[in-house]
């Protein structure tokens, strides 16, 4: 057999000390100088000119102590009777354009491409089938029916582009229904 020999070599183990090392010496702050504030130059005011002498005048009247009203003695003078003269008819103002953005459709062209984007969402919701939805699209769906409804309603009231923004949001979702 072979011996394997071992050979340990222990040695003195030594914790080293760090060598000493002169602490740091941190400077003393700088003191503050505050610079005194000019001092204006002290102004004689102008003299002002000698002021009236007669005291300010009140403008309301003093009211009588008595309650009783005093009796008028001069008498009205009677309007001048004129003859009736007829105002000329008032028109109403010209009621101001709607405002659009460059590019936009009137309001006629508006309205169609809303109406055929309603139109689109509307026969894609109609065509599916819900019995078979689970609950999560079933809301999707009821969202798309809300959405052509709204959008009905923005049309009604003249607001194209919420109309059409609300109209593309249901069609979208009525497409991605009828895709899965």
């Amino acid at each position: 057999m072979k011996r394997i020999s071992v050979v340990l070599l222990v040695g003195a183990v030594k914790a080293r000390v760090p060598a000493d090392r002169p602490a740091l010496e941190v400077p003393v702050p700088p003191g503050k100088v505050i610079e005194p504030m000019p001092q204006p130059e002290p102004s004689t005011p102008e003299p002002v000119g000698d002021l009236p002498a007669t005291p300010p005048t009140n403008p309301r009247p003093n009211r009588p102590a008595s309650r009783e009203p005093a009796a008028r003695t001069d008498p009205k003078p009677e309007a001048p009777v004129a003859e009736t003269a007829v105002p000329p008819p008032v028109t109403p103002p010209a009621p101001a354009p709607q405002l659009r953005t460059p590019g936009a459709p009137d309001s006629a062209e508006a309205a169609r491409q809303v109406r055929e984007i309603l139109d689109r969402a509307g026969k894609s919701l109609n065509s599916i089938d819900t019995r078979r939805f689970t609950k999560g699209r079933r809301e999707q769906y009821d969202t798309a029916k809300r959405l052509v409804t709204q959008s009905e309603d923005a049309l009604k009231a003249g607001n194209f582009d919420s109309a059409r923004k609300l109209a593309d949001k249901a069609n979208d979702i009525a497409k991605e229904l009828l895709g899965r």
